[in-house]
């Protein structure tokens, strides 16, 4: 899988690829989708750092995009805590702080964002 450093940028390139049309046989179509995982809790802006409470799970290299359709900003989960402490995965019912690069406000959904490949 191509790694980038701009989410915008691998979201656009699956974008395109869905745009193409099929002319092969083996064809892997790459499929996008978002799953709502929570809503932001607490706001830390001195640190840019966000709770979320969680309604389904979210693993460390995960995009997520937070936001409505107009103002919604996505980035990948570099690292998360629990009470301080770093974790890679969180489940339904946790509440996790995530560094976040742009500051949103409280009470804004939160999305995962699905990026693979189907036959």
């Amino acid at each position: 899988m191509r790694r980038f450093d701009n989410i915008d940028d691998e979201v656009e390139s699956v974008n395109r690829w869905e745009e193409r049309k099929d002319s092969q046989v083996h064809y892997h179509k790459p499929v996008i989708g978002k799953v709502f995982i929570g809503k932001v809790g607490q706001v830390f802006p001195k640190i840019n750092v966000v709770a979320i409470r969680l309604n389904g799970q979210l693993s460390v290299g995960d995009i997520i995009e937070i936001g409505n359709e107009e103002e919604a900003i996505r980035q990948r989960v570099e690292s998360m805590q629990i009470n301080g402490k770093n974790i890679i995965i969180a489940n339904e019912g946790d509440e996790v702080g995530i560094k976040l690069k742009y500051s949103v406000p409280e009470n804004s959904d939160v999305y995962r964002i699905n990026l693979h490949k189907t036959n």
